[in-house]
């Protein structure tokens, strides 16, 4: 029998020590908590937030073998692909992302919907196990997922001689066309051309993508034409 993990029993639990690790100043409990590491120039350690929202977002999630989800208050770790809820008390714990099915973040409009998936399933360039869903059709869907990653940049002395680097988290996004009926993912960037490539398999879509005008260089126009396609899609399959 399948156990199921339900979310306010899980925020019963003890804080997990998980949430305690050094890296990206965690030592730093309160400094962690509203979502920064305070990092000294030239220490070694790494600047920025590995969060993708700095502050906690009031959410629902939903787990694995649950029927609907639960209010809670999140926080999502991008570069580590954690997601950390808040308890009541103030502290907060780790919730494990294969055991997670879907989170919403709802303190935007839209609201902000991830699904996660069994990260064997996925690209290897794709290091998280959620993805931000940018369009959601029945037979086609426009994901985006997340990271972040340590690179270096110039430090902050102002001298022209100086070669120092400082380490700071970078953002990363990876953008997949999702096909429902397989899940299989095909890997696409904000620009026509490269839909058009992701649709070659799919001639009447590609005809009503061609047929299409406007631009398609930004999220809210691939997305659109993502949920366009979609029924074009179904007729080709």
């Amino acid at each position: 029998m399948t156990s199921r993990l339900f979310l306010p029993a899980l925020l019963a639990l003890p804080l997990l020590s998980a949430a305690q690790n050094t890296d990206l100043g965690r030592t730093n409990d309160g400094n962690f908590n509203n979502g920064y590491a305070l990092v000294v120039p030239d220490d070694g350690q790494v600047r920025g937030t590995p969060f993708l929202v700095a502050g906690w977002e009031p959410a629902s999630v939903q787990l694995i073998g649950n029927k609907a989800p639960t209010p809670a208050t999140l926080r999502y770790d991008v570069y580590r692909q954690e997601l950390r809820v808040r308890r009541p008390k103030g502290d907060s714990v780790l919730v494990p992302l294969n055991r997670v099915k879907e989170f919403t973040l709802t303190n935007t409009s839209p609201s902000r919907r991830f699904v996660c998936y069994p990260a064997a399933t996925l690209p290897a360039d794709v290091k998280g196990a959620c993805a931000e869903v940018l369009a959601d059709g029945p037979h086609l869907q426009l994901l985006k997922f997340w990271g972040k990653e340590v690179v270096k940049q110039p430090g902050d002395n102002n001298s022209y001689a100086s070669n120092s680097t400082v380490n700071v988290l970078q953002e990363t996004t990876h953008y997949y066309l999702r096909w429902p009926t397989d899940g299989h993912l095909t890997a696409v960037r904000l620009k026509r051309s490269s839909l058009e490539q992701a649709l070659a398999g799919q001639p009447a879509a590609l005809a009503a993508l061609k047929a299409r005008k406007g631009s398609l260089s930004s999220e809210v126009d691939v997305a659109a034409a993502v949920l366009a396609l979609d029924p074009v899609v179904a007729a080709g399959h």
